[in-house]
């Protein structure tokens, strides 16, 4: 788990991503992203694959957002070969958009969860869907994505 404040409110956290902890931040924010443990793929498909959970505590009484980016555009890069398994990603209850971009995508916004800061936050299960079709006749061996989450908020 990594915890990390930063001056403006952005705080990021990542898998496999060191995390900018500047010396003089002051605390405002904080997002915490803790992966699941190693999984297999499965060919029969993994329809609700868990891949950890993200802990929101935001501090702005003027509401934040709860953004994510994948490095490899939503999809699980084989460490030597050139093939990708595409996933559909689901944060709490909520599909997030596509990921293709490899920019910051809002998941969630404070307007629509309450993560009452005064109330330890919240903690949401991040899962993901992999069709069997995506991962028929795919090479075998290790398969990984990056994905950053960023809590953001938002302006008085």
């Amino acid at each position: 788990m990594r915890n990390c404040f930063l001056f403006n409110g952005l705080i990021s956290t990542a898998l496999g991503l060191g995390v900018l902890c500047p010396a003089a931040a002051l605390a405002l924010s904080q997002v915490t992203y803790t992966t699941s443990a190693t999984f297999t793929l499965d060919p029969s498909g993994n329809p609700n694959q868990d891949f950890g959970t993200v802990h929101i505590q935001p501090v702005s009484a003027n509401g934040w957002e709860l953004r994510v980016r994948s490095t490899e555009g939503g999809a699980l890069r084989h460490g030597d070969h050139l093939s990708t398994v595409p996933y559909i990603l689901i944060v709490g209850n909520t599909q997030v958009g596509s990921l293709a971009s490899r920019n910051d995508i809002t998941v969630l916004d404070g307007s629509i969860l309450s993560c009452p800061p005064l109330l330890g936050g919240c903690t949401l299960p991040v899962r993901a869907i992999i069709s069997t079709d995506d991962i028929a006749r795919k090479p075998a061996g290790s398969y990984s994505d990056t994905l950053t989450f960023t809590v953001v908020d938002k302006p008085l």
